[in-house]
């Protein structure tokens, strides 16, 4: 009797299992072929999980900065804009009333800054959503309107030389020191918080983007190991591809990101504080010249109103001298000369008193409103111009470095996304050959 045996391979499988032992349906995954199947998916996975994190990371940044330069650094601005303009309009008014011929610049400058105002109220009202900073708006809306009716009746009995004028006057400076104002502020602070908080949430550190792009280099070394010593094979043309892709991609993304946040933190820590510390120092300065001007209306009550200027100088020398000490700050050349202007006006202010402290009521004026180099009012304006000068300098590099760190992402979500899929395609083209070895 002959017996013919089968070759293995062509064995059916029901033949060569034991009865009863079906082989479970994860088996294939121990195999090898199962194995190089499994970290091919993985990787692919890891492509596309990678895409999809650097994408969303850099998009999000790119919201970010967009809604700083489009939205929030124009509400800041015109938030910042209303409490200067505003500050502008009372000393104004008060320098007018105390010229007692009310000069047509002066006149001028009143009118142009409530003008100012308004437009700046109305810019900083578009797209505002925050109930209370709606409120406030409209509060400080409805109290401009007192104030200037309180202005021009104060306006018309100084005309007609009636002393009631100068009550109207005060009860108007009193209602933009104590209500306008301090509401101006509220607004401005919101705003600028608005603004530090975007530009901070365009500096984070990307962290799920970060662990994704490291989970999948490392996977990917491990996988190439693996394959190496599986197939006895050491380069793996695939996997060397979709890894210089994702060293490309990395490189890239990571260098624009660095950049970007570089660009962000110089808007935040320098510009942005430039600007804000430069507004401070044009609101104080009108804050304090009103008090100058209003020591010569206010009559008995020269020692609160001094006392409040001699605060606001020190406030104002400090800033100056804290700004001019940052190495820094933006264009410190418009207000190089600033802390010699600030001394003059006080030297001239200090003749003021002296007069005050007399009875010299007409000298006193004189002393603030004349031309000469040692009145009061050359320095102030002075002043005005270096600060006006650079709260625009400041302004202009403000949007410049959020324009910048926006600019430097520009294609790099398109070209992660493009160079994470194509590293997936490289290692499914790359292992499906050590694939096709097995039968």
């Amino acid at each position: 009797m002959t017996v013919e045996l089968a070759h293995p391979s062509t064995e059916p499988l029901a033949s060569r299992s034991r009865p009863g032992q079906a082989l479970p349906r994860w088996w294939f995954l121990w195999t090898t072929p199962g194995r190089i199947l499994a970290i091919g998916l993985t990787l692919a996975t890891l492509g596309v999980l990678t895409a999809f994190a650097t994408s969303t990371a850099i998009n999000s940044r790119q919201q970010a900065l967009t809604t700083v330069l489009n939205h929030t650094e124009p509400l800041s601005f015109a938030a910042g804009q209303l409490y200067t303009k505003l500050s502008v309009a009372d000393a104004a008014a008060a320098t007018a009333f105390i010229a007692g011929t009310e000069p047509q610049p002066v006149r001028q400058r009143y009118e142009q800054a409530l003008t100012d105002a308004s437009v700046a109220l109305t810019q900083a009202s578009s797209g505002l959503t925050d109930p209370t900073m709606q409120e406030l708006l409209g509060r400080i809306n409805a109290r401009m309107a007192v104030y200037t009716g309180l202005i021009e009746t104060a306006r018309t009995n100084n005309r007609a030389g009636n002393p009631v004028g100068s009550s109207y006057l005060s009860e108007a400076s009193s209602l933009m020191q104590d209500g306008i104002l301090p509401d101006a502020q509220k607004l401005y602070e919101w705003a600028s918080g608005r603004v530090d908080a975007a530009t901070t949430a365009s500096t984070r550190i990307p962290a799920p983007a970060i662990l994704v792009v490291a989970t999948t280099i490392v996977f990917g070394l491990f996988a190439a190991r693996w394959l190496a010593r599986r197939t006895r094979r050491r380069i793996n043309l695939g996997l060397v591809a979709g890894g210089l892709a994702i060293a490309v991609m990395v490189g890239w993304v990571g260098t624009a990101l660095i950049i970007s946040t570089a660009g962000s933190r110089q808007a935040k820590n320098t510009s942005a504080d430039s600007l804000r510390v430069i507004t401070n120092l044009s609101i104080t300065a009108q804050q304090a010249r009103a008090d100058e001007t209003l020591s010569l209306i206010r009559r008995g009550d020269e020692n609160a109103r001094k006392q409040s200027y001699y605060h606001r100088m020190q406030t104002m020398d400090e800033l100056l001298t804290s700004y001019l000490s940052r190495h820094d700050s933006v264009d410190k050349s418009d207000l190089a000369d600033a802390d010699q202007l600030l001394a003059r006006w006080q030297s001239a202010d200090e003749r003021i008193n002296a007069y005050i402290s007399v009875g010299n009521y007409q000298a006193a004026t004189q002393v603030a409103l004349g031309t000469g180099e040692d009145d009061s009012t050359p320095a102030f304006d002075k002043l005005e111009q270096a600060l006006s000068s650079g709260l625009k300098a400041s302004r202009n590099q403000l949007r410049s470095d959020i324009v910048s760190a926006q600019r430097v992402l520009s294609g790099t979500t398109v070209g992660g996304i493009v160079l994470s899929l194509g590293a997936a395609i490289a290692v499914a083209l790359g292992l499906w050959p050590r694939m096709s070895e097995y039968r």
